[in-house]
């Protein structure tokens, strides 16, 4: 996986991009591109990052990306065991000159910039819209364009959205930071199950243990270790819904030596304990 600058092609006679994905996992690299990006996953699951924001992602996902935007879906590792196409999506990219050209020169479409201005921190949507982007994806010419549009709209009416990054994240899309980031990301992927040092991490990263500190906490806006929580605990409530595992060995999976620990972390990020969380569903 290698962080990069992402080209978006362009394609004559069409103003921006709307296609369906079909793979067999996501494992696309930590990236950005200038282009706004909306995606919906239509099968597969996984975790989903955007920016400093660390989520389970399933079928139904709909995702809003703003310019510049640090981004990556990663497939459950079990994904990557299985030859056929079972990893599946809709997306839709278009430039920052097609905003500027169309929505900003109109006074009706004042909702869209100002969901698009939201969407420096990511934004996600209920499911409900899944048939409109598909109605694009199959549409041609203007009538592309119309339903385009008139998809912006609906959804930069919707009161039901959620923010992802946080309003301070402040990870800058150059090559060497996002070289630097994408090091810190896989290597606490492939390791959050087991225990993770400051000491491992910062050499990962090649940094002192207080510049490590200070790098991704001006960055993220959180510690490392809060971050490496984060994952641990989107990991638990993966396995709470999906498997039958106890409380005990949800938490050892997840990296969480101590129980009484993990049940102090999961209920400060969720609200909720394990068992209840468990339960609700």
């Amino acid at each position: 996986m290698r962080a990069f600058f992402e080209k978006i092609p362009a394609i004559e006679e069409t103003s921006f991009l709307a296609r369906r994905i079909l793979l067999s996992y996501f494992d696309a690299p930590l990236h950005y591109h200038p282009e706004y990006e909306l995606t919906l996953i239509l099968q597969g699951n996984g975790k989903r990052f955007v920016g400093d924001s660390i989520e389970n992602f399933e079928p139904g996902d709909l995702v809003l990306l703003g310019s510049n935007l640090p981004h990556f879906w990663r497939s459950e590792k079990t994904f990557y065991e299985n030859k056929e196409p079972i990893a599946e999506a809709i997306v839709i990219q278009f430039s920052i000159d097609f905003v500027k050209n169309i929505f900003e020169k109109l006074p009706e479409c004042k909702s869209i910039i100002k969901m698009l201005h939201l969407s420096k921190s990511g934004i996600r949507f209920p499911v409900m819209f899944q048939t409109y982007l598909e109605k694009v994806v199959e549409a041609h010419g203007i009538k592309r364009l119309i339903l385009l549009i008139d998809l912006l709209g609906n959804l930069s009416q919707t009161s039901h959205y959620q923010l992802l990054a946080s309003e301070h994240f402040n990870i800058k899309p150059d090559d060497v930071e996002n070289e630097r980031m994408r090091k810190i990301l896989e290597f606490t992927l492939d390791n959050f199950q087991n225990e993770i040092s400051i000491q491992a991490i910062a050499e990962i990263a090649h940094l002192t243990v207080p510049s490590f500190c200070r790098y991704f906490k001006s960055r993220t806006r959180k510690t490392y270790v809060d971050y490496l929580n984060e994952i641990r605990v989107s990991h638990a409530r993966k396995l709470l819904i999906d498997s039958e595992l106890g409380i005990s060995q949800v938490g050892l999976e997840c990296g969480f030596q101590n129980l009484s620990h993990f049940h102090r972390i999961f209920k400060n990020q969720v609200g909720l304990t394990p068992l209840v969380y468990r339960r609700s569903f």
